[in-house]
């Protein structure tokens, strides 16, 4: 039983007249630790999916940003075997243009902005995502880092950015993105 169950069951204790408060207390104690538990054997519900779609930058090759940044302090930009125009640009923030995989019709912007509080694909991305393009390829199973965000491509052609707890990877079939 953990310290706190057993100081609520101490304090119950400690103020309980009589045979029922006692078993009231050890009860609650139970019922409390029984909680804990149960949540922490929680199985994944039906249809969720469990793998972590996400690569392990350690795995990578990190290789020098400044070939891929662009004239006059806009950023870092590449082309993926895709086709996508992607980026690293003010404050890190990220992302591609073109046909994202899964994306729905006429979105072609996805990504991160500073200051958003998740990766998303919708028409704000389309009103604030920079006119700038890149010239070169990221080799695969390497990545770059600029302003905090690092970006790579993986050994099947996709591409993957990171910065903190946002991610997003474009495959040539999917796309997946959290945070």
């Amino acid at each position: 039983m953990s310290l706190a169950l057993v100081g609520v069951a101490n304090s119950l204790l400690r103020r309980a007249q009589g045979g029922i408060a006692v078993a009231v207390a050890i009860a609650t104690a139970g019922a409390l630790l029984a909680g804990n538990c149960a949540a922490a054997r929680a199985d994944p519900a039906s249809g969720e999916a469990t793998a972590d779609p996400y690569p392990q930058l350690r795995y990578f090759t990190r290789i020098d940003a400044e070939p891929y940044r662009l004239p006059g302090g806009q950023g870092v930009w590449f082309v993926t075997a895709q086709g996508l125009n992607c980026g690293i640009w003010f404050r890190g923030s990220f992302g591609c243009s073109g046909v994202i995989p899964g994306a729905p019709p006429n979105v072609r912007q996805i990504g991160w902005i500073a200051g958003d509080t998740r990766v998303h694909y919708d028409w704000t991305m389309a009103t604030r995502f920079p006119h700038s393009k890149g010239g070169l390829s990221l080799p695969p199973l390497s990545y770059i880092e600029n302003e905090g965000t690092s970006c790579a491509t993986t050994v099947d052609g996709g591409t993957y950015f990171e910065r903190g707890p946002w991610r997003l990877l474009i495959t040539p079939t999917r796309t997946w993105l959290n945070g």
